[in-house]
């Protein structure tokens, strides 16, 4: 049987001290394809919590549907427990590094970052992928600074959070413009600067700050950075090298857990954005219509011509080596061999119909 134990961390307890100990412990003997197309008894996974990136928006619909619909039950766990992100948790990198959780969702870039921070105490592989490519762009007003190409932002003020400045200039740096030659403001983390004009522009997610500002009745301009020469993929799912090789049959029923729920919440928009406002998300007050619109606008970064031929949570040679340039162009170094698919190719193997 496996069950979850919690590894609380102390504020002097470095990550790379806790890197080895283990979320998760079984008994089970990991035999059968599970789920809809295999013998679930034969799986019994116990309980296991999956830390999320971010707090609870519709950017992980699949994964609510997954637990509400009962299909990582059916995959052969008792429970999955999605633990919240946000400002103040424990970057998800951290806690699956640490031992808290079967496998997390991260950023690409986030999880670099703490690889490079902590080396070889972070034995981290991305398992898959939710985004072919990721939301990030710069958006201006377009009736106040029209933005049609990255030579524009050489005539701008951007305003910056200060934990995107190392993939903004990265975007700077693969459109060969001179860092020296943008206005770059400080901001926090949501546009409102670019509303009350005290920036030209802003980098931030289409999939979720831009869409506060086109809800404010502004047209919105942009650059997409997977338009403009930095794409990379993001949604990363990530676990500890350990896990893999001690738990596969338990990350794989994850996985085909996810693709089952991710099915169903790019069927249905509307649906996604009842569950994250009403069930998963409903202490935090998020606003209906842009649950729906965030629902909307990433649908096409998730599911896309090679997913369709390929499955969900897949990620072709090209789209691993554009991921794994962007990682290094902001600036971290990480192993060659970060992406590690193999449990994915082998639930589709097990599983072809979830290629549907």
């Amino acid at each position: 049987m496996m069950s979850t134990i919690e590894f609380p961390l102390k504020a002097k307890l470095s990550a790379a001290a806790l890197v080895g100990m283990l979320a998760l412990s079984a008994c089970g003997d990991g035999e059968g394809d599970g789920g809809e197309n295999g013998d679930a008894a034969d799986q019994d996974f116990g309980s296991a919590d999956v830390p999320l990136s971010w707090i609870m928006t519709a950017e992980f619909a699949g994964m609510y549907f997954a637990v509400d619909e009962g299909y990582y039950e059916e995959e052969g766990f008792d429970e999955v427990t999605l633990v919240t992100g946000g400002p103040s948790a424990t970057p998800s990198a951290t806690q699956i590094a640490t031992g808290t959780g079967l496998a997390g969702l991260s950023n690409p870039i986030d999880t670099g970052s703490f690889i490079d921070q902590e080396g070889e105490d972070a034995p981290l592989k991305i398992i898959g992928s939710v985004f072919q490519q990721n939301a990030f762009a710069i958006f201006s007003l377009a009736d106040e600074n029209p933005l049609e190409d990255p030579e524009d932002l050489t005539e701008m003020s951007v305003g910056v959070a200060p934990n995107n400045e190392g993939v903004f200039y990265a975007f700077l740096d693969a459109n060969d413009i001179d860092h020296d030659d943008v206005d770059v403001v400080s901001t926090g983390g949501d546009a409102q600067p670019l509303i009350n004009g005290e920036v030209d522009a802003y980098i931030g997610y289409a999939t979720n700050q831009a869409l506060s500002v086109e809800l404010e009745d502004y047209e919105v301009d942009y650059l997409w950075f997977h338009e403009n020469n930095l794409p990379f993929a993001a949604g990363s799912i990530i676990a500890t090298e350990e896990m893999i090789e001690e738990e596969p049959e338990a990350l794989k029923a994850l996985l085909a857990g996810t693709i089952r729920g991710w099915q169903d919440a790019l069927d249905d928009d509307e649906a996604a954005a009842d569950t994250t406002v009403d069930e998963w998300g409903a202490d935090q007050g998020l606003d209906h219509e842009h649950q729906l619109l965030t629902a909307e606008r990433q649908a096409p970064l998730i599911a896309d011509e090679w997913t369709e031929e390929n499955g969900l949570l897949t990620m072709s040679d090209e789209l691993i080596e554009d991921t794994h340039t962007a990682i290094e162009m902001v600036g971290y170094e990480v192993p060659d061999d970060l992406f590690d698919l193999s449990l994915l190719e082998e639930v589709y193997e097990e599983n072809p119909d979830l290629r549907e």
